[in-house]
């Protein structure tokens, strides 16, 4: 396949917080065109204004939507729900229709990190795509990242690396290309074709501060992050 096309509208839901948003800002910056899902409308078109004003001019095309409407607007979703795993089915099952058959790039993190019974069983990508009970290309990316990274990314000649798992070669290229075009991050060399491996490295460090906090936290994952 040849590289992303960019007139593939891009939807995030939501993308009005956290690594959604962040990612959202990341690519109107990097030219592509972006629809901000919200479960507030007023809430999507204030961080249409900021990334506007983020990105400027390099930002081609940027929209403020609800979910169902960024979604079936978009060829390519970056699936950011937060919340349990019970919100992530509702929100998937009300998207059935319009999420057929798309790319979607699933960045949530682990619903279950308490219930450490469930840990190595099954993966939150697993189980939305059988929320979503129709066929659709998932890969799963970026779970490992926090906003506050994706805002300030590290130098360009020490990128960060970003994980991808997923079955779907098709999806898995899209979301390859999606990490490359973005200053201080690259493809991580521990690519692999499974759902679960990638999930329980997130639960692992997401684990870490509810432990030892934040601080602990810190210092814990940048010696563990890959690089």
């Amino acid at each position: 396949m040849g590289d992303f096309d960019k007139s593939r509208k891009i939807a995030f839901l939501p993308g009005t917080s956290g690594v959604g948003k962040a990612l959202a800002k990341n690519l109107a910056k990097a030219g592509y065109k972006i629809l901000i899902g919200g479960v507030k409308l007023g809430e999507a078109k204030a961080t249409v204004k900021e990334i506007q004003k983020a990105a400027g001019s390099a930002c081609p095309f940027i929209e403020a939507m609800d979910m169902k409407g960024a979604a079936a607007a978009s060829k390519c979703v970056f699936f950011a729900l937060p919340g349990s795993q019970e919100e992530k089915r509702d929100l998937l099952q009300e998207l059935q229709s319009e999420l057929k058959g798309k790319t979607i790039i699933d960045v949530t993190t682990a619903s279950y990190l308490k219930d450490e019974s469930k840990w190595g069983q099954t993966s939150t990508t697993h189980m939305n795509q059988e929320a979503l009970a129709v066929p659709a290309k998932w890969v799963r990316c970026w779970n490992t990242v926090f906003a506050g990274l994706l805002e300030n990314p590290p130098p360009s000649d020490n990128p960060h690396s970003v994980i991808i798992c997923g079955d779907d070669q098709d999806a898995v290229t899209d979301a390859k290309q999606l990490i490359d075009c973005q200053s201080g991050f690259k493809v991580g060399s521990h690519c692999c074709v499974s759902r679960c491996c990638h999930h329980h490295l997130a639960a692992a460090w997401l684990h870490l501060p509810v432990n030892d906090g934040m601080n602990t936290w810190q210092k814990s994952w940048q010696n563990m992050h890959p690089r």
